[in-house]
């Protein structure tokens, strides 16, 4: 599904449309004309993630409660995999009946940048 860029990714403001393809319901493979990103499902693997947008960023993305939408974050990948951080701080933002997607930056929030991927899976598998 491709996607019109509203709210440009910090230092890949060039890229002006996203393929999205999902791999299973908790990673996806984000593909621009020059850069790709390994996304994660947050609630996979943070059920508690919540934040509000900005109204200006809410109507960027033509955002409302009837339209469908999708949040997902930057994963990077490190070996082993277990190592791999996730951006909880700078999620993007799918809308999934319009195909705007954009990048939205949480400074009011205590989310990282970098969130190790461990710190989670250890939470999964203990409970």
């Amino acid at each position: 599904m491709k996607f019109d860029v509203v709210l440009p990714i910090l230092g890949f403001e060039d890229e002006k449309e996203f393929e999205l393809q999902e791999i299973n319901e908790t990673f996806y493979k984000l593909k621009g004309k020059n850069v790709a990103f390994t996304l994660i499902n947050p609630f996979k693997i943070k059920p508690d993630y919540d934040f509000e947008i900005s109204d200006a960023e809410t109507e960027a993305l033509k955002l409302n409660e009837e339209k469908p939408f999708a949040v997902l974050n930057i994963l990077t990948v490190n070996e082993p995999f277990e190592e791999s951080t996730v951006n909880f701080a700078a999620p993007l933002i799918f809308n999934l009946e319009d195909k705007l997607m954009g990048q939205v930056i949480l400074d009011k929030y205590p989310f990282s940048l970098t969130d190790p991927l461990k710190n989670y899976l250890k939470e999964k598998s203990d409970s």
